[in-house]
């Protein structure tokens, strides 16, 4: 029996509000904002309330989607997608770093197409030519970042429809050539960010050139390992680019002290230089470029 003195515990009046009730749907909207989709997913499973909330679109502006998810749970990714009408950026990943059915992950991501400005495939994500080649008819897209590996002529093709583009970003494409580049930049006059790290055979002072020719606007440009450019084409990037901000040139062995300091006169707004292995650059040149970064 229990005490006389202990007082019981009674359950709370059903009929008073939680804490939850009392806050307005557009605080809660601002609230759920800042969550991971995984977590809004979770937090929508709590409450009828919260799983109407969850479903606005203007929460699944920004999606994150990994193969795994892709492959098992297709229906479901689908759903996300068709429901979530304002989808602006996506992210595709392949966290097993397994082999991923290209065709069925470009089927996914262009159901987006009509509201998709930027995407990105993570550098384990290895598309085939022809998934790659489908997505020419995205023409909404300002960024796009996808490993170069499989590009080829047929890919380039494709990726120069795109040509809203402000951002590109394909490092690695090894089995493209300098015309096959230069023909991209003569067709994307709206870049911003290009990184073309890697392109050993095709990225050439041809190309650079065209870029900087048809993309005055250009803020990011990253060479890596680009060894066929020369100093020759810095002197144009310099000239037609005085917005440029990163430089990165990692292996570019043949770019000279003349150019650097003609980029380090003309582009009063960088911030970034990174020059591995040019080791033609002169210490008085390197002091210019500091004093301007």
């Amino acid at each position: 029996m229990a005490s006389p003195n202990k007082k019981l515990k009674t359950c709370p009046d059903s009929e008073t509000p939680s804490y939850h009730q009392t806050i307005p749907n557009e605080i809660w909207m601002s609230i759920l904002s800042y969550l991971q989709p995984y977590t809004l997913c979770s937090m929508s499973e709590t409450s009828h309330r919260f799983h109407q909330l969850s479903r606005d679109p203007i929460l699944w502006t920004n999606l994150t989607i990994d193969w795994q998810s892709i492959k098992n749970h297709t229906t479901s990714v689908e759903g996300i997608i068709n429901r979530s009408t304002k989808i602006k950026s996506m992210t595709v990943r392949n966290r097993t770093f397994e082999q991923v059915n290209s065709p069925q992950i470009v089927m996914i991501v262009k159901k987006a197409k009509s509201t998709l400005i930027s995407l990105t495939f993570s550098p384990e994500i290895a598309l085939g030519n022809n998934a790659i080649a489908k997505l020419g008819t995205m023409t909404n897209l300002t960024s796009l970042e996808l490993a170069g590996e499989w590009i080829k002529t047929a890919e380039i093709k494709a990726i120069r429809n795109l040509v809203k583009l402000e951002e590109l970003q394909m490092p690695g494409a090894e089995h493209v050539t300098p015309n096959d580049l230069e023909y991209l930049f003569s067709q994307l006059t709206n870049l911003k960010l290009v990184d073309i790290s890697d392109c050993k055979k095709g990225a050439s002072d041809m190309v650079v050139t065209a870029l900087a020719q048809n993309n005055p606007q250009l803020e990011y440009l990253a060479l890596d390992e680009c060894e066929l450019v020369t100093g020759k084409s810095l002197k144009v990037v310099a000239e037609k680019c005085p917005n440029l901000k990163h430089l990165s040139l990692d292996g570019c062995y043949q770019v000279n002290d003349p150019a650097m300091l003609k980029v380090a006169s003309s582009c009063p707004n960088l911030i970034y230089v990174s020059l591995g292995l040019c080791s033609t650059v002169k210490d008085t040149t390197l002091k210019q470029l500091a004093l301007n970064c």
